[in-house]
């Protein structure tokens, strides 16, 4: 049963979790699927949306797509092509979702017209890395500012109908949603647009470029450089889309489970791109027993007639059947590089699942985007009974083998609530977990709820 959003959550210990659940599906690549079905020729359908998404469905009607709502996650997309997204008659809201926020201002920057977009997600990071190349392609951003020299939404997009093809090879990492900008903006752009990372992020957009039947290829650089380069002025074709279960909170659920003995759980259709489902292969080093059985990709092309055919799957997301089996004895601390871990919210569940691990979990090596996580993690996971060691790029986490004692209230940001949620679920008194931003949309911390609940967890909002 859904959760609904709050600021507050308490997570109350059970005996253990057990059961079978079907994890939300991946928010991030159910929005990618939308707006890109928006831009192609006929109808697609996309499955396994989470809810949550109701400002990029709603943003992509006043656009001009029809979106029709089939019940449990379905959606019917009939798009309108590439450069045929109407003018918004007003500022478009994307809510919480950053990531909607940045594939619209790429999607938007090359074709004529002006669009207002906001987000109430953080976004400064966005602007600042996006707007220039994204500037260089032909279009006017003018962003506001929060009174400390950072740019931040509301995003005055004034699109151009000649855009052009550019290299772009920053300085810094690019991330994800920088990168899926340009890639989309590029769709409506004569020529090749080649994006270089120094070591390649999650491919989601690349393989529904591809399954959308975009001009994409993605090779090595002779220095190493991961570069993926779109051909624009190509339609796009519709796609069958399965979205797979969000691969960090079915994290979330397994940690809970591994934290101390039980029947052990099973989780369906989960999302197993190598860019996200570390923490699956963490735990196993850790020693859970962990029996991962994949799926066959579905199929993606869809006829000339308009009806759904049955093809290889193309760049279908690989997603498998997780089954946890009990544990013949507590996890044990590991040693873990900072490429192994996708986003914060591994860096908190591997965390989290130290703190029940007999001995020591390191994290060492962490990238600033990370790092900048610990002091906040280290204070939480301290209040719960945890003993951990700091630094300026590592964590380490002390475990006995034993859940903590819990029985604090700790204030996190949304990416870190789940884990602490999982923490709550196995220790000896409730945990509080505080989040000044709640992150009450697709693949937050509702969702991870009720994700926990379906197995027998007790977590309710505060």
């Amino acid at each position: 049963m859904p959760v609904p959003p709050a600021a507050s959550w308490i997570s109350a210990p059970v005996p253990s979790l057990a059961g079978t659940a079907t994890v939300p599906g991946d928010a991030g690549i159910a929005v990618r699927a939308l707006v890109l079905a928006a831009l192609a020729v006929g109808a697609s359908d996309v499955e396994g949306v989470p809810t949550g998404t109701d400002p990029v469905i709603q943003a992509l009607r006043t656009l001009g797509a029809r979106l029709e709502g089939g019940g449990e996650g379905a959606w019917r997309v009939h798009g309108v092509g590439v450069g045929g997204l109407r003018q918004a008659p007003g500022l478009l809201d994307l809510g919480n979702d950053r990531l909607a926020f940045a594939l619209l201002a790429g999607v938007l920057s090359t074709q004529s017209g002006d669009t207002f977009l906001t987000t109430t997600g953080p976004a400064s990071l966005f602007l600042k890395a996006a707007m220039p190349p994204l500037a260089r392609m032909g279009a006017a951003l003018t962003a506001g500012h929060d009174g400390v020299g950072n740019a931040c939404p509301p995003l005055l997009v004034r699109g151009t109908g000649h855009a052009v093809p550019i290299d772009h090879r920053p300085l810094a990492a690019v991330t994800g949603a920088v990168k899926s900008a340009l890639l989309l903006a590029a769709l409506n752009t004569a020529g090749t647009t080649t994006v270089v990372e120094e070591a390649a992020t999650a491919d989601h957009t690349e393989r529904l470029l591809r399954q959308f039947g975009a001009d994409i290829v993605a090779r090595h650089q002779p220095d190493g450089a991961w570069a993926v380069s779109v051909t624009g002025h190509r339609e796009l074709r519709p796609a069958r889309v399965a979205v797979p279960g969000d691969a960090a909170l079915a994290g979330a659920a397994l940690v809970a489970a591994a934290l101390r003995p039980g029947p052990g759980i099973a989780l369906a259709r989960v999302g197993t791109n190598e860019h996200r489902a570390g923490i699956l292969h963490l735990l196993r080093d850790m020693g859970a027993d962990l029996a991962i059985e994949p799926l066959p990709a579905p199929g993606a092309a869809v006829g000339p007639a308009g009806g759904l055919g049955v093809g290889s799957g193309g760049g279908a997301e690989p997603m498998a059947d997780i089954r946890l089996h009990p544990l013949a004895q507590p996890l044990h601390g590991i040693e873990v590089s900072a490429g192994r871990l996708a986003d914060a919210r591994d860096l908190a569940l591997a965390a989290v699942a130290g703190a029940g691990a007999r001995g020591a979990t390191v994290l060492r090596g962490l990238p600033s985007a990370l790092a900048r996580h610990v002091p906040a993690l280290a204070a939480a996971l301290t209040r719960c009974g945890v003993s951990v060691e700091t630094g300026a790029d590592h964590l380490t986490v002390h475990g006995d083998g034993q859940p903590p004692r819990g029985g604090a209230a700790v204030t996190v940001e949304a990416d870190l609530a789940p884990a602490f949620l999982a923490l709550g679920t196995a220790t000896a008194q409730p945990i509080t977990v505080h989040c000044p931003a709640p992150g009450g949309g697709p693949g937050g911390v509702a969702d991870a709820a009720g994700l926990l609940n379906a197995l027998g967890g007790a977590v309710t909002a505060g």
